[in-house]
């Protein structure tokens, strides 16, 4: 477990290496897309950071803003009209969670479905962390303690998860910048989470 933290700050540190510095568009939809998947690299480093101190219930909880927020930097980058710009900086966005992903999966690149089976098995899931549901009370349950009880398994597997999402948030971002090298790092980074002893 510890090891699999190292390495996930190491993680951390080279996106911010590599992302300091890069030169994006200025028009509004890549400012707001590219505020998206900072706050996405910033809840990366928050779970690994709570994680490293132990501190898994406040971990488990920004599972959900960390995928919502790639999901809509993501929608908001390949699908949003003019329009649809427009209302997100006023506040709103006119559909559901849901239906930004079947946007998304229809563009070339993304028809596999992956994004939608992640939100189908894990959801119901997320929202229970996030909102002090039964998943997240029911692991501060010991046999004689209150107290946090996470399965070493599981938090490896949303450790990964973590990771998974950052380097898809700065795969975006390598696109917007028309970084070609550090996409083609970025997809070995990917590879290699494998490696650590959990697949993607």
């Amino acid at each position: 477990m510890r090891e699999y933290l190292i390495k996930s700050t190491e993680l951390i540190k080279w996106l911010d290496k590599e992302i300091n510095g890069l030169e994006l568009p200025t028009d509004t939809r890549t400012r707001l897309v590219a505020g998206c998947f900072d706050i996405v690299l910033e809840h990366q480093k928050a779970i690994i950071l709570l994680a490293l101190n132990n501190i898994y219930g406040s971990a488990y909880s920004l599972l959900r803003p960390l995928f919502e927020t790639y999901i809509r930097g993501l929608w908001l980058f390949r699908c949003a009209t003019k329009n649809e710009i427009s209302q997100f900086q006023k506040g709103k966005i006119n559909k559901q969670f849901w239906e930004l992903i079947v946007d998304i999966e229809k563009i070339e690149g993304y028809h596999e479905g992956v994004l939608s089976k992640s939100k189908n098995s894990s959801w119901s899931a997320m929202n229970d962390f996030t909102h002090g549901g039964i998943n997240q009370v029911s692991r501060r349950n010991k046999e004689n303690t209150i107290e946090p009880n996470y399965d070493n398994k599981e938090v490896l597997e949303i450790i990964n998860f973590t990771n998974s999402i950052a380097i898809l948030a700065a795969l975006e971002i390598s696109f917007m910048t028309n970084e070609k090298q550090f996409s083609t790092e970025l997809a070995g980074k990917m590879k290699d989470l494998g490696r650590w002893g959990i697949k993607p």
